[in-house]
């Protein structure tokens, strides 16, 4: 019993330092992607008012994305701040 544990424990001592070696291996360089549109589209004439000017330090714009939204853009996703033009829902 003694020597199953102890063969145990280094297996488990063993794969710990092997994961921690390949998660300490330098990554590939990704691309960096390309950066979120700032002043957004011209929204439509149909389109509801602009909510705000500014929203948790970013800029509202218009997105026609999914039927056409004010929001903003936080690290790459856009975040919508006014229902579907089209259909009056999300």
């Amino acid at each position: 019993m003694t020597s199953f544990r102890t063969t145990l424990s280094a297996a488990v001592v063993a794969g710990g330092l092997a994961a921690g070696l390949l998660g300490v291996a330098p990554a590939s360089a990704e691309p960096v992607p390309p950066p979120a549109p700032v002043l957004g589209e011209v929204p439509p004439p149909n389109a509801p008012p602009k909510p705000a000017e500014v929203w948790n330090g970013e800029p509202v714009v218009w997105f026609s994305g999914w039927g056409g939204r004010w929001g903003v853009w936080k690290n790459g996703y856009f975040i919508t701040l006014s229902s579907n033009i089209n259909t009056g829902g999300g």
